[in-house]
């Protein structure tokens, strides 16, 4: 599995172009940050989960930190789309008791909707959202923040509606045996605290360990165990964002011993946890 642990740090949120010959990944992945995409090519396949969906002009997809998603793109020369990341506590802080800009990226495990497909119109004012996003406050002039602000807000606002009025893409296909992993998926994301292993998880389902990780590597690409560090780790960078000391934040998320922790997130990350804190205040 691949998380983007050592993606670029987004404080807030980013705005991307993408223009290349190949959208291919091999593996599912996740990431700290939530997702907008908005395809504008036509051709290959993106998977979330179990189900497979066409990848075509105005496919917009969103998706949060536990969506598990990956791409493989046909014969068209260049792959176009727009991608927004953002952090979740940022959304959210920008929301109102009446507006939850969160909206369309809540979903339980398992149950992914999060997949319209637009029409020309509605692809093309899409666009201007996201170019507006892209170059609001930029130059640093007096109200600058506040414009970049509003139009991360006009953008997801604008997400929020398109779901309330579009029909979900159908599913071209579905994995069965994504339905034998996903009881795992929702058990390790509820108990990751735990000291939870192979021999309890195995135990937990009646599977014998053999079959249990030759099962989650085949659905998902990667193994149980790596599975389990990288959902920690993901868990303490969300925390170490609202400034909890490191040896808590490491207790929380299911490390027994502080000096791994560190050396963990490290490795996977590229800063330390105390680096990357401080990013954050």
């Amino acid at each position: 599995m691949e998380t983007d642990n050592k993606q670029n740090f987004c404080k807030d949120f980013t705005v991307t172009f993408h223009q290349n010959a190949s959208w291919k990944m091999d593996k599912f992945h996740f990431h700290d940050t939530y997702e907008i995409l908005l395809c504008l090519s036509d051709g290959g396949e993106f998977f979330v989960g179990e189900s497979t969906y066409p990848i075509r002009r105005g496919g917009l997809l969103v998706f949060n930190n536990m969506d598990l998603h990956r791409s493989a793109g046909g014969s068209v020369p260049n792959y176009e789309r727009y991608v927004a990341h953002f952090i979740p506590e940022y959304a959210a802080s920008l929301s109102t008791p009446q507006t939850n800009l969160l909206r369309c990226f809540e979903h339980p495990v398992g149950s992914y909707n999060g997949n319209v497909q637009l029409k020309e119109e509605q692809t093309e004012r899409l666009v201007g959202y996201f170019e507006a996003a892209q170059n609001a406050g930029h130059r640093g002039d007096y109200g600058d923040d506040l414009r970049r602000q509003m139009a991360f807000i006009e953008l997801l606002l604008y997400v929020n509606s398109l779901f309330d009025h579009v029909q979900p893409e159908n599913v071209i296909a579905q994995k069965e045996s994504f339905h034998k992993v996903q009881p795992i998926l929702l058990y390790v994301q509820q108990n990751y605290q735990n000291p939870i292993t192979l021999d309890s998880i195995s135990q937990q389902f009646f599977m014998s360990k053999y079959y249990l990780c030759h099962l989650f590597k085949d659905v998902t690409g990667f193994g149980l165990n790596e599975y389990i560090i990288n959902l920690r780790i993901l868990k303490a960078r969300e925390l170490l964002r609202q400034n909890i000391s490191v040896q808590q934040v490491g207790e929380i998320v299911g490390f027994s011993n502080s000096s791994h922790f560190i050396r963990t997130f490290k490795t996977m990350v590229g800063v330390s946890p105390g680096q990357y804190s401080h990013r954050y205040r």
